[in-house]
């Protein structure tokens, strides 16, 4: 007997890429340990590395980016955990697992008391990414505005909140109302809907705020729009593309608004720190997840035998998948 795992066996749709694998329990090695995986956060990305689609990854692999695990043995010389440790997994090591051997110090541990797997298993990727779209493109001071796209999103709603708790105010661009007193819970200073932010109106108090931070996840002509949100001078971020197209400014607003667009990888975010510093950061991710002061909205659970429904459902949009999408290895 084993334990089960899934296997990335070719590119293609989930249900042809990917099967379900029985693996031989494994015993640690000198600084290793073996840890039990809780769960599993799953990523729009993880259908398109299924596909071979923008994200690759090697085929006989496990795929899964980030997760939280249980210490099940350590290995000789391992003085920085012990065993029932609760830790959190390095980006990109194929959690999609019920168990894995690892590196110790690959490993951040987890202070109790801990809030639910289901949110510890979130705060790696999109976790990450927020605190660094806040810290590394703009230096805000306390009091300063920053406006967002897609703050509906996981992304969206731990920037919110890491916002907060550096006194930086947001604007939040959202497509439905009926989010709206989620986000204010979260720590929003303000919302505007979607089809209305372009209003004469509404782009006139936008721009009193002399913001310099643009965040633009949607692409196509919703990067245009937040560049005319911004002040002159200002910085466009773009981590993603909800619409799958080209992020478009038009000549006329660089032309008069000498405005700048950068794209953004939170992988680009690890190199600019050390291996210490990226620890620490992920220790203070995980304390403000168990404070609840990190919250992701949960939208379904799967067991690993039930992962083709998981990836099903990672593909759904708007009201069919409102909130993110967890793997229970183990349950």
């Amino acid at each position: 007997m084993g334990y089960l795992a899934l296997n990335l066996k070719q590119y293609g749709p989930p249900e042809s890429a990917l099967e379900l694998i029985e693996l031989p329990y494994e015993h640690p090695r000198n600084n290793e340990a073996i840890v039990f995986i809780d769960a599993v956060g799953m990523h729009i990305a993880d259908g398109l590395t299924a596909r071979g689609e923008e994200v690759l990854k090697p085929l006989n692999s496990t795929p899964g980016f980030e997760g939280v695990a249980t210490v099940k043995a350590l290995g000789n010389n391992v003085n920085c955990l012990k065993e029932g440790d609760k830790v959190l997994l390095p980006m990109g090591t194929g959690s999609m697992r019920q168990e894995l051997r690892i590196n110790a110090l690959e490993l951040t541990k987890v202070k109790p008391p801990f809030t639910d797997d289901e949110q510890l298993a979130l705060i790696t990727v999109n976790g990450f990414t927020a605190y660094f779209l806040l810290k590394d493109f703009v230096k805000l001071k306390q009091g300063d505005w920053l406006i967002q796209n897609a703050a509906n999103s996981n992304v969206g709603r731990y920037l919110i909140a890491l916002a907060k708790l550096y006194n930086i105010k947001t604007v939040n661009i959202v497509r439905r109302e009926d989010i709206i007193p989620e986000l204010k819970q979260l720590g929003s200073t303000e919302i505007i809907i979607d089809k209305e932010h372009m209003q004469v109106d509404i782009l006139s108090r936008i721009l009193k705020k002399n913001i310099k931070l643009g965040i633009d996840a949607v692409a196509g002509d919703a990067t245009e729009n937040i560049a005319l949100s911004i002040a002159n001078k200002g910085l466009v971020v773009n981590y993603g593309t909800v619409t799958k197209k080209p992020c478009h400014i038009s000549f006329w607003t660089l032309f008069k608004k000498d405005i700048k667009l950068c794209g953004m990888s939170t992988l680009n975010g690890f190199s600019k720190r050390t291996k210490k510093r990226v620890k620490e950061i992920h220790e203070e991710l995980a304390s403000l997840a168990n404070e609840k002061l990190l919250y992701t909205k949960i939208a379904a659970t799967y067991g690993i035998e039930d992962y083709l429904k998981a990836y099903e459902h990672i593909d759904m949009k708007g009201k069919d998948r409102d909130g993110k999408i967890v793997l229970l290895p183990n349950k």
